[in-house]
């Protein structure tokens, strides 16, 4: 007769180790749940500030978004007023595009660590849990080169700072992860085989 044997959850009474890996796991969890609220907030209001803000404290130029409230903005900035409808439309796509890998990280690494959490250690989810965190690395690598191309064929790019090492490191770290948690996988299945039937 064969029994399978749950490799989910440790057999018999849990260890220092477990116990300590569920307790972090459930500050992590409350850790990423706060900065998903908190960068979904910031993305909501960026698209507000690019759509309706019509003050000079917050400005657009070659290098990026400044902030200058309460003095004149730097020459050659722009504010967002001062743009197109068009033009504040196309900023706030490429505004939340680029805010998307970030908040879907946060979302999964959420995820992940509810399920540390409530002692889903090895559990199948956990390996795609991971593997999406590796594609959300990898497209927020990508993103500022792809949205670059964009905005630049159409003449309505102002921002040009776009080219970061930290994209370089994003997609290779995006990659490791990915791979890591392929063979995460492969070594639960692994372990399956051998000792899932008893």
């Amino acid at each position: 007769m064969a029994e399978v044997i749950d490799l989910a959850r440790p057999r018999g009474p849990p260890t220092p180790s477990y116990q300590h890996i569920r307790t972090g796991s459930r500050i992590f969890a409350v850790l990423f749940t706060g900065l998903l609220v908190f960068f979904s907030a910031v993305t909501i209001l960026g698209a507000w500030v690019v759509l309706f803000y019509r003050g000079a404290g917050i400005t657009l130029n070659s290098h990026g978004v400044l902030i200058s409230l309460g003095r004149p903005p730097p020459v050659g900035a722009v504010t967002f007023a001062s743009l197109s409808v068009v033009h504040r439309l196309a900023y706030a796509g490429v505004w939340l595009t680029r805010a998307a890998p970030t908040l879907f990280l946060f979302g999964y690494l959420r995820q992940l660590f509810g399920l540390y959490a409530r002692g889903q250690v090895f559990a199948p989810r956990n390996a795609d849990l991971i593997k999406a965190m590796g594609v959300c690395l990898i497209a927020d690598g990508l993103l500022p080169f792809v949205i670059h191309l964009a905005p630049s064929a159409t003449g309505y790019e102002i921002d040009r700072n776009w080219a970061h090492m930290v994209s370089l490191q994003e997609l290779v770290l995006g990659g490791v992860v990915f791979v890591v948690a392929g063979v995460m996988q492969v070594g639960r299945e692994i372990e399956e085989d051998r000792e899932g039937f008893v």
